[in-house]
């Protein structure tokens, strides 16, 4: 019957637009999702900038200090040694700053490992029963004669 088609029309155009609508809010729900992601990406970028900036900000300041550490220790050094040359002054820098260096892995759990070249070590004989004097420098024997 004719009724019966017409009801079935309407059922199934009533389907139809049920099955849009949801799929229009399923849509507009992963919508928004991806809209909350990209806000959290941004956001996420700028913290990362931000602390890029920060560390290069830290970095330069502790550049500064150090770079004044150096100039004041050299000036210094120069009023209290004038006849002292550039070079000499700066192994006296560097030997400290090693000391430093010794001082701050020895507070820690670190391994250091020294080779004989680092120490500039060398093994000597003074056994004066003996004509011949010879010494161990860096793993090979001289003699003094």
């Amino acid at each position: 019957s004719t009724a019966m088609i017409l009801e079935q029309i309407i059922q199934e155009t009533t389907n139809r637009m049920n099955r849009l609508q949801q799929q229009e809010s399923e849509n507009e729900v992963q919508l928004n999702q991806i809209r909350g992601d990209i806000d959290e990406e941004k956001a996420r970028s700028q913290l990362l900038r931000i602390q890029a900036e920060n560390s290069n900000a830290r970095s330069k300041m502790e550049g500064m200090v150090e770079a004044e550490r150096v100039r004041s220790f050299l000036t210094e050094l120069g009023e209290a040694f004038p006849d002292m040359d550039m070079k000499t002054k700066i192994s006296i820098w560097n030997t400290l700053r090693k000391e430093d260096a010794l001082k701050a892995i020895s507070t820690g759990n670190a391994k250091l490992y020294f080779t004989p070249r680092d120490v500039n070590l060398s093994i000597e004989n003074h056994d004066h029963t003996h004509d011949s004097g010879s010494s161990w420098v860096d793993g090979v024997q001289s003699t003094d004669e």
